[in-house]
């Protein structure tokens, strides 16, 4: 999956809008200065914390409504007498911070230093600094720049008052100051003449701002600003994410066909003549074999390949069995039998059911005018585009911004 992202929109990760690269650099760097005088300095707790604030803060100036970039609303919900070494504890936030989506553009977009993709290890680049300083060279909480301030916060340990300076520096919903739009912009698309994958980022990056959102983007025509490989690496990638999306999809038919058996254990070849479960099996075999009919896999080993041929075998228990074995948490195989993993729920999840849910969220995603099946990296960087151009608030809560008006 991932081989296909990279090729999709190269050094992105999972970032999609730009203050999730300015809270993250600022915690390295508040993380350097707190090195230089105490051993017992820990980078992504730092910048767990100073997200946490960025968070919290938010939450307190919009009167704790959701908001896709903000998390950790019930974690956060009223905590009071904050201190940064309570905002630091592993447990205090979110298990999956917006921090952990940056790690590969912080590096690939040159705000930190190459040769570690540890995040403890990361040490902020010039252009880290200059983006930082962009980003609040504006505000002056307690008057001092925002990281000296951040520092003082994490050195002190009095509770932290949040300035309305501060809040609206860290707040990932507050727009962002349009000369650090611009750098982040150029570190996107910088030595886009001799790098493919900057070129591939400033292409992208053109072509999702072309889009009318009237008019959804489809597979029949290649729009100009995408090379021809980089459009067929798209397309290969989409067949594979369909395909892809066909097999859970099984498993949770699998799942829910478990937990409905007194036993808790299903024969698989039981399962494979349950009404559903065979619907599902049809839609497997039809999205691998339009994968496998490409006759091009640039993963490793092409192991692509050998999964997706495990999906369009003749026997139906075989396909079952397969992904049943290379699951494991959910559903476990025992003697031909499908039982329930340590992760076994026995029923559907809401994918953004759960507050540490990563990403936009299904509901924003579901209304980017893309082609069907396409790397979520694209979709990302459709709404990077709407947050460069400070329209990302309003596709995210179009009601909110009509009530308002």
């Amino acid at each position: 999956m991932r081989k296909f992202n990279q090729l999709a929109v190269p050094g992105l990760g999972g970032v999609w809008f730009a203050k999730q690269l300015v809270l993250a650099t600022l915690g390295v760097i508040v993380a350097e200065r707190l090195r230089q005088t105490s051993r017992n300095v820990k980078t992504l707790e730092v910048a767990n914390a100073v997200e946490a604030l960025a968070c919290w803060g938010a939450f307190e100036s919009n009167g704790w409504r959701r908001d896709a970039r903000l998390r950790g609303v019930q974690k956060l919900a009223g905590k009071a007498g904050l201190t940064f070494a309570k905002l630091r504890q592993p447990r205090f936030y979110v298990t999956q911070p917006m921090r952990m989506a940056t790690v590969e553009a912080l590096v690939d977009l040159g705000f930190v230093h190459p040769g570690s993709t540890r995040f403890n290890s990361f040490r902020c680049t010039e252009s880290g600094r200059d983006l930082v300083e962009a980003a609040t060279s504006e505000y002056r909480p307690y008057r001092l720049t925002v990281e000296d301030c951040l520092v003082r916060l994490a050195i002190e340990s009095a509770p932290i008052t949040v300035t309305r300076d501060l809040q609206r520096a860290l707040s990932p919903i507050e727009p962002l100051a349009p000369v650090a739009r611009d750098l982040v912009r150029s570190r996107l698309c910088e030595g886009a003449g001799a790098n493919r994958d900057a070129a591939r980022r400033k292409n992208g990056l053109a072509w999702v701002a072309s889009i009318d959102p009237g008019k959804p983007a489809s597979w029949k025509a290649r729009p100009p600003t995408i090379d021809v490989d980089h459009w067929n690496d798209l397309r290969r990638g989409a067949l594979f994410f369909q395909a892809r999306d066909a097999a859970i999809d099984l498993l949770i038919e699998i799942e829910t066909a478990v937990a409905r058996t007194n036993a808790q254990a299903l024969a698989s070849i039981a399962a494979a003549e349950i009404p559903a479960i065979q619907k599902q099996l049809g839609k497997l075999r039809n999205s691998a074999q339009r994968f496998l009919d490409e006759e091009d896999d640039p993963t490793e080993a092409r192991i692509a390949t050998s999964f997706y041929r495990e999906c369009i075998v003749a026997d139906p228990a075989q396909i079952i069995r397969s992904l049943v074995t290379r699951d494991r948490r959910v559903l476990q195989l025992r003697n031909n039998n499908i039982v329930p993993g340590s992760a076994f729920v026995g029923r559907p999840q809401a994918e953004d059911a759960e507050e540490d849910a990563a990403g936009p969220g299904t509901e924003n995603v579901s209304r980017i005018p893309l082609p069907e099946g396409i790397s979520s990296r694209v979709q990302n960087l459709y709404l990077f585009e709407l947050d460069l151009n400070h329209r990302l608030g309003t596709f995210l809560n179009p009601l909110a911004d009509e009530e308002a008006a």
